[in-house]
């Protein structure tokens, strides 16, 4: 069983880069975590479009259907809920936002390993190229992997009762 031993190998350097097994732990549930919330979403926008997906492509695959996008949508589209659950949902969609981004640079930014406080850069202008996106950093430790963990199961919760709000009258 080569590859559990390169496994362990790998889990054991990037613990020397500053990723200790409990932030390695949290890292991982966020990605799932966040995965539930973005397939919750697009079935919730269908629901609050009173989209009947069956036999045809969705409003979610047609056009610019970034995730960006979607998260305003839902937002803008809950609007129907009424002027309460509105309001809720923006503040919620604010907060998808953020955590999207902090997400994103997890995910996609360079590591910057240290033993104190491991982080992440996404879109850095190092050789003085010039990028679409602002940069980003996320530092990564166990509080702040809770607090994110926190964040994208509320938000999982409040978009899977958004889609259900939308059946019951």
């Amino acid at each position: 069983m080569e590859y559990r031993e390169n496994s362990h190998a790998v889990l054991t350097h990037l613990a020397g880069w500053g990723f200790a097994p409990e932030v390695q732990q949290r890292m991982g549930a966020l990605v799932v975590v966040w995965g539930v919330f973005e397939t919750n979403l697009e079935t919730t926008l269908w629901a609050l479009r009173n989209e009947n997906v069956a036999g045809m492509w969705p409003s979610t695959e047609r056009g610019d259907n970034s995730l960006g996008k979607w998260i305003d949508a839902w937002a803008e589209e809950a609007e129907r809920l009424g002027p309460e659950a509105h309001e809720i949902l923006k503040t919620a969609a604010k907060a998808a936002a953020d955590l999207m981004e902090y997400r994103h640079t997890l995910m996609h930014g360079w590591v910057l390993p240290s033993p104190a406080i491991a982080s992440f850069i996404r879109n850095p202008g190092w050789n003085g190229e010039t990028r679409k996106r602002p940069s980003s950093d996320a530092h990564v430790d166990e509080n702040l992997l809770d607090m994110a963990l926190d964040a994208a199961w509320t938000l999982c919760r409040a978009v899977i009762a958004t889609r259900s709000a939308c059946d019951d009258a």
